[in-house]
This record gives C-alpha cells, structure tokens and sequence, in this order.
C-alpha cells in the first residue's frame, strides 16, 4: 500500500496490518450484537474516550431510562445522550438510511453533544487544540472541504469496509469538526459502516484506555495511523477470539 495515496484526502497515512478483523459479514447477527451490547459498548466508550466513572450496571440503569447515585448529573447525561445517539444509529441501520458523509455525522454529534459542547450538530466555528500534541487541527474554513475530500475518499476508493470504518474514525477524530464529543461521534459513524457491511462492532476497551491514549496521540502527531489500526485489530481478537 503506497502511504502518499492517504495523505493528501485524509491528512495520514497507514501500512497494512497482519493481524485480521473477526467479522461475521451478516447485517443481522452484527445488528443484534451491537443492540444486545449497548450497555457495555457505551460504559467502554465513555470509560476510555472521556473517563466516565458510571459502572457496567449503572450505565445499564440509565439506558433503561432511570437515575443512579454516585455520579453527577452531567456524567448522567453524557451515559444517556451517547445511549441515544446509539439507538438513533440502530434506526438508521435498520432502515437503511445511515450514510458516511458530514451530514449524518452532523445528526448524530447534535445527540451526543447536545448541552455539553459549546456547539452541537454544527461544525465548529472557533479553531481548537488538543490538550497534550503538537498537532493543530484543521482551521475553521478549512473543515467544509477536508468533509467532502475526505467522506468522499472513504466512500469511494476504500473498498474493505473494515479498513474504511477504523480510517473515519481516526479522520474525524484527528480533523475534530466539532467542538468536543469527536471521539463519541466518530465511533457510531464506525461502527455504521461495519453494521451496515454486516461487521460486527469495533469498540475500545476500558481495560486498553492506557494504550488507546498514548496510541492515539502519537497518532496525532505523527500522522501515522498503523499502530491506531493495531490497536483496534487487537481488540477485535480480544472482543471476537476464533
């Protein structure tokens, strides 16, 4: 794989990996597993992606819609919002009406972010940094074409669903085209590509928070994405083992 070929659509590059992505290649079964699971695939999204402290069973409670103790409200909020955008992605499989462009990332950050990001279903408007890279994202007038170049790259000349579920969510959480939730919005627009192939959900485990933040910074920073698509290739062996 020619490494150029990435970096002028998406802003990085990658090398094959050795290690296979379990996949059951069957719209059904990896719909089902993904709604079976949503209790454990937001309470490991939130636990490594923001450092959520709500256990397994109170992320459960709170998807069935009732209030726990022991955290805050907006802790609360964040478990419910990204349990709704989830269901929200569900439908969207089911009905066949989820799509790997800027608009449908618009509709689902405007759950996930809505009253916790400064803006909410909108690109963001004020440039921003990440707290511990050199990297500087993208400016304000820059984000409208990188969207376009970018979605359109992953539709269109990435022909393994796999490969291009991982690289939007590296391309939407490295450009940040919102004002903070990138990594919850990014990961529901991943796993819409693989549910939608029939791929069975990619998450990133509590127990690999450690190495998924010093993975991605380095990420960040270099542009490298190989180690990223380790990363999530040693989940799935640990989430799906032959």
């Amino acid at each position: 794989m020619d490494k150029r070929l990435f970096e002028s659509p998406l802003g990085f590059f990658w090398e094959p990996t050795d290690v296979p992505l379990p996949h059951e290649n069957r719209p059904d079964p990896a719909l089902f597993m993904f709604k079976k699971n949503m209790a454990g695939i937001v309470w490991n999204s939130l636990g490594v992606f923001e450092n959520n402290p709500a256990t397994l069973p109170q992320t459960e409670t709170i998807l069935q819609g009732q209030a726990v103790g022991g955290i805050s409200i907006d802790q609360l909020s964040q478990v419910k919002r990204f349990g709704d955008a989830a269901a929200q992605l569900i439908d969207s499989v089911k009905n066949a009406t989820f799509r790997l462009d800027l608009d449908f990332a618009k509709q689902l950050h405007a759950v996930v972010g809505k009253e916790e990001a400064l803006e909410w279903g909108v690109l963001r408007s004020r440039e921003v940094h990440i707290h511990g890279v050199s990297h500087v994202p993208p400016t304000v007038d820059e984000l409208p074409s990188l969207a376009e170049k970018g979605f359109s790259f992953l539709r269109e000349q990435m022909e393994s669903p796999i490969e291009r579920a991982t690289a939007a969510f590296l391309f939407m959480s490295r450009t940040q085209f919102f004002f903070d939730c990138n990594k919850r919005t990014a990961s529901l627009m991943m796993n819409g590509v693989l549910l939608t192939a029939g791929y069975y959900p990619i998450i990133a485990l509590r127990e690999t928070t450690e190495e998924f933040n010093e993975k991605l910074r380095e990420f960040y920073d270099s542009g490298d994405a190989t180690e990223m698509f380790r990363y999530f290739s040693g989940v799935c062996t640990k989430l799906y083992p032959s």
